[in-house]
């Protein structure tokens, strides 16, 4: 794994860790992924997001994702751009297929620059593992340079990030990103119009090299950040329906504590609804 540039990251709102995980450990999630969609299929325990079909529940449950979130190397990633040992709170995302094509943002307030979201500091994460070729091919993330400093989606140069299978690809909540990325075969990095995308015939193309899956790791800092973004998912339909269907062991709340702060999300929600707050944060 190589070095993590701390530097780029504040300055750029992203940054990409090359060869996080190995081919063997890749193989082993992809089967995992469709090994638990096939489960959720048969009970009806996922929801199409665009094209892609999501999990809907904390990926803890599973071994094979949970030995991911807590991971020594992807911990050291977390914990080197947010600065201190990270927190984790429930918020990972596998889907499978086609999601988002359209820049966007992941705080809870996306259009007040004037909101603590844009004033303060955004001690908030995410950790992208895209398990298929995306230098050579379409289908990765696009990230637009900068553009964690500003509510603005349009602002900031395009980027398709060139990840390949076991990198990893971190970004703050607030840069503006977009899945699904289409390369040209003429001009395989230039970073096309969303609008443009949708209408690029597929012969213009460069093919996905296979089926996309994405696995997505939220980590943060106890922080008003945090707290604001816990009570958005606490009040959206889809994070209450993951909330819903998680259910924590014994042996897995201290498995997970053992290598970070974590935040039981069920009995915070539970709190929140009983007192209006976050109380798990708030002093």
């Amino acid at each position: 794994m190589q070095e993590i540039d701390k530097t780029k990251f504040d300055i750029e709102g992203f940054t990409l860790i090359k060869n996080v995980l190995t081919k063997d450990e890749v193989e082993k999630l992809r089967k995992a992924s469709y090994k638990l969609i096939a489960e959720d299929e048969k009970n009806g325990n996922y929801i199409i997001h665009r094209f892609a079909k999501n999990h809907i529940g904390c990926l803890t449950a599973i071994s094979e994702f949970r030995k991911l979130i807590i991971d020594d190397r992807v911990l050291k990633i977390a914990t080197k751009l947010l600065g201190e040992k990270p927190t984790f709170f429930g918020d990972c995302i596998m889907e499978i297929g086609i999601g988002n094509r359209g820049f966007h943002k992941d705080t809870a307030n996306r259009n007040d620059q004037t909101h603590p979201d844009w004033t303060e500091d955004y001690p908030v994460i995410r950790i992208a593992f895209y398990l298929e070729d995306h230098a050579n091919h379409s289908g990765g993330l696009k990230v637009r340079v900068g553009s964690q400093n500003t509510v603005k989606t349009n602002q900031g140069k395009a980027v398709i990030l060139p990840t390949q299978a076991g990198d990893a690809a971190a970004f703050c909540l607030r840069t503006s990103h977009a899945g699904n990325a289409v390369r040209l075969k003429i001009a395989p990095n230039i970073s096309l119009h969303t609008s443009l995308e949708k209408r690029i015939p597929n012969f213009l193309k460069v093919p996905e090299e296979k089926e996309r899956i994405s696995i997505f790791l939220t980590y943060g800092l106890k922080s008003g950040a945090l707290d604001r973004f816990m009570e958005y998912m606490y009040n959206h339909s889809v994070y209450q329906k993951r909330i819903h269907n998680t259910n924590y062991s014994t042996a897995v709340k201290d498995e997970i504590s053992s290598k970070v702060n974590f935040i039981d999300i069920t009995e915070s929600y539970k709190a929140y609804n009983n007192q209006q707050q976050c109380p798990i944060l708030k002093k």
